[in-house]
This record gives C-alpha cells, sequence and structure tokens, in this order.
C-alpha cells in the first residue's frame, strides 16, 4: 500500500499489451474515469508488453464494472450460461461439494459440470517413482476402467436427480462429464474450456493417500492460480452459503488483493457480513504493515460500507496455524477467503502458500480467489 492515503493516488487495474491496453484505457475514459499507460516502449509502442493501465484509487470500483462489462460484453458469442464446475470421486464428499456448488450456481444463474476424471494404467506411468496418489489397488484394462467411471457416473447422476426432487438440492441445469487422465489437468482444461466462473471441491475423497499430501487433486488445481476455487472439508457443517456471516481474508496488503476482495465480493455478495482481515506481511515489511493495515481498512470501510471490517494480527508463521484456529473457534468463523497466485513447483515445496496450509489443516470451507 502506499504511504499516503490520497484518493487520487494512482493504482494499476490491469497489465496487458499495448493494443489491448488502449483498447481499456479508451473504455475507461468513456465511461468518464481517467487513465494512464505506463510502461510503453515510446520508440515501438506497438510491441510494448506488460503495459500497465493506471487509474486513481478513488475510480476502481467504477473501473471494475467497466472491466467486467467488457468482458461480458466478449463473452456473448457464444450466449451460454456461465458453468460451475464440480469434480466428484463419486464419494460421499462429492455430494456435499453439490449442495454447496448447484446452490452457488442457482444464485449466480449458472449451469452445472458434473466431471470425473479416471486414469487407466497408462497414466501411471507418469507418476513419480513410487507415488500411490491415485491407486485403488485395482489393475483393469482401459476398457473396463473406462466403463465403471461412465457406470458410477450414470449413478451418481441419478444420486443428484434424486436429491433435486427431493428438496435437497438446487434445481438447475446440470450436465456430466467422464474423461481419462490426470484429474488435476482434466479440471483446469475442462474450467478453461467452459469459462468456469467457480470450481467447487472437497478436500477429502474416496483416495485416502491424497488427504494429506501436498500433491491432492485439490491442491494442484489450486496452484495453478486461474480460477476461483471453494474448497469443502471433510467435517463441513455450513447447512447453506446464507448462512456465512462471518469471513476471514488473509490478505498481503497491496493493490492485488484490492481487486481480490472486490472478486471475492461479488462471488459471494458479502453484503452486510462480518470480515476479520489477517495480514500476511513478510518480516522485512512488517516497519510498514501498521501504516499499510490502516489503510487497507479504510479503503474496505469507504467502498463497502454495508460491512463490518477488522484488521487481525495474528501469526500464521510456518506451519503453527494454532493461534489462527483459536481465533476461528472464539469467532465463529464461517468461511477462509484467500487471494492466491500460480507458484512455482520449488516455490510451492519449499515456501507453501497460506492458501495450502490452511487447506490441509483447517476444516472451514475455503475461497481462493486468483490474483
Amino acid at each position: 500500500m502506499s504511504k499516503t492515503n490520497d484518493p487520487n493516488r494512482l493504482i494499476t487495474l490491469a497489465i496487458h499489451t499495448y493494443d489491448q491496453a488502449v483498447t481499456l484505457k479508451n473504455e475507461l475514459e468513456r465511461a468518464g474515469i481517467e487513465a494512464v499507460l505506463h510502461n510503453v516502449n515510446l520508440e515501438h509502442p506497438v510491441v510494448s508488453s506488460g503495459v500497465r493501465v493506471r487509474i486513481c484509487e478513488k475510480d476502481l470500483p467504477q473501473a471494475l464494472k467497466v472491466v467486467e462489462g467488457a468482458s461480458s460484453s466478449s463473452s456473448r458469442r457464444s450466449r451460454l450460461k456461465s458453468h460451475v464446475v464440480i469434480p466428484v470421486d463419486f464419494s460421499p464428499f462429492s455430494m456435499k461439494a453439490c449442495k454447496v456448488g448447484f446452490e452457488y450456481a442457482s444464485k449466480a444463474d449458472c449451469s452445472v459440470i458434473l466431471l470425473h476424471a479416471f486414469m487407466s494404467e497408462r497414466y501411471r506411468f507418469f507418476m513419480p517413482f513410487g507415488s500411490d496418489r491415485y491407486d485403488n489397488g485395482e489393475r483393469d484394462d482401459e476398457e473396463s476402467v473406462k466403463a465403471k467411471a461412465i457406470e458410477k457416473m450414470k449413478q451418481f447422476r441419478s444420486r443428484v436427480e434424486e436429491e433435486i426432487s427431493k428438496g435437497n438440492l438446487c434445481n438447475v441445469m446440470f450436465q456430466t462429464k467422464v474423461v481419462e487422465g490426470l484429474p488435476e489437468e482434466k479440471i483446469l482444461e475442462c474450467a478453461t474450456d467452459n469459462d468456469a466462473k467457480l470450481i467447487v471441491m472437497g478436500t477429502h475423497g474416496s483416495n485416502r493417500h491424497a488427504i494429506a499430501s501436498l500433491g491432492s487433486v485439490t491442491a494442484e488445481v489450486l496452484d495453478a492460480g486461474r480460477f476461483p476455487i471453494f474448497t469443502i472439508p471433510k467435517n463441513l457443517s455450513l447447512e447453506d452459503l446464507s448462512s456465512i456471516h462471518h469471513v476471514v481474508f488473509f490478505s498481503t496488503l497491496n493493490q492485488r488483493d484490492i481487486l481480490s476482495f472486490d472478486m471475492f465480493s461479488k462471488l459471494m455478495r458479502v453484503k452486510g457480513k462480518k470480515v476479520s482481515i489477517i495480514p500476511v506481511v513478510e518480516r522485512k515489511n512488517r516497519a510498514m504493515a501498521k501504516k499499510a493495515s490502516k489503510q487497507f481498512l479504510q479503503y474496505c470501510n469507504d467502498h463497502y460500507p454495508e460491512n463490518e471490517f477488522t484488521i487481525e494480527n495474528i501469526s500464521i508463521e510456518g506451519d503453527n496455524l494454532s493461534a489462527f484456529e483459536q481465533f476461528v473457534a472464539d469467532n465463529h468463523v464461517d468461511l477462509i477467503a484467500i487471494p492466491d497466485k500460480k507458484k512455482s513447483v520449488f516455490t510451492r515445496l519449499f515456501n507453501p502458500s497460506i492458501a495450502h496450509r490452511v487447506l490441509l489443516q483447517s476444516e472451514l470451507p475455503m475461497l481462493v480467489v486468483p490474483v
């Protein structure tokens, strides 16, 4: 965050190629928002890459509406609803994910894709030596594995239709897909091909080896950092999305988190909810954390006056989340929201993200928003 509270200070709205940046600048100015371009190659502007579109902080809410409008108009070519992708492994946890995913789809006017990815023996050749992530003890031929997966999906679809007829699931349009390949790759492929608005995943599936593994499917999809992901823990007690009243939002107190919170607020419609902001600041930046926290809190209060915001300075160093878990228990937290970005394998192994640590240790649902 900047060292001042000046609402006219410039913040980066987007980073584009030169042509895309100019187009966005023109759209913003047509809406009465002043915008400037930074990092332009003055001798050869057309070949500039990484051009920053910058606006005044006070104009951010209106600018985001312009960006959202431009995005939706470009996607109207398909005239199709947005999708919620729900990967399933046919375990009881899959139905828990469906309950949340179908409710969200109903409120957001989306359709649902139930996706199951199966692995034949040939795919196990590409797994690390000694890996048993997807080992169910069976060694069937490819056609047999595929036939079993299709049959299980038919049975699961029947269960879903029955739950809808009983009123236990929201009645939304849904389709099923059974594909062969690594689950994390196929989930991302499906989300990309269908312009997914949200991916809803259980954190504990039928494969017990995946529960404590950093290589679990949910963690791998999370690491891609390309789509909002709602994770469903094993012992979820949440009745429905409307019962979410208290949200914890982890923040590094930078500009990207402002954009992430706006995306989060649109995804979950946080109006009227209590939001506890937990700063995640590197040791070298802690001297500025107090001022940055104050600025971030001021921004949230100014732009989301319907919510109650607080800053909670809770230690989350290393793998020790005990202080955070105590805060969750004492304050009846219902949901954890975390901005997350794509990380390299090296970084992920030696410096796991907050999202990873919470995913593996918390029993609360979590919404991870890409930045």
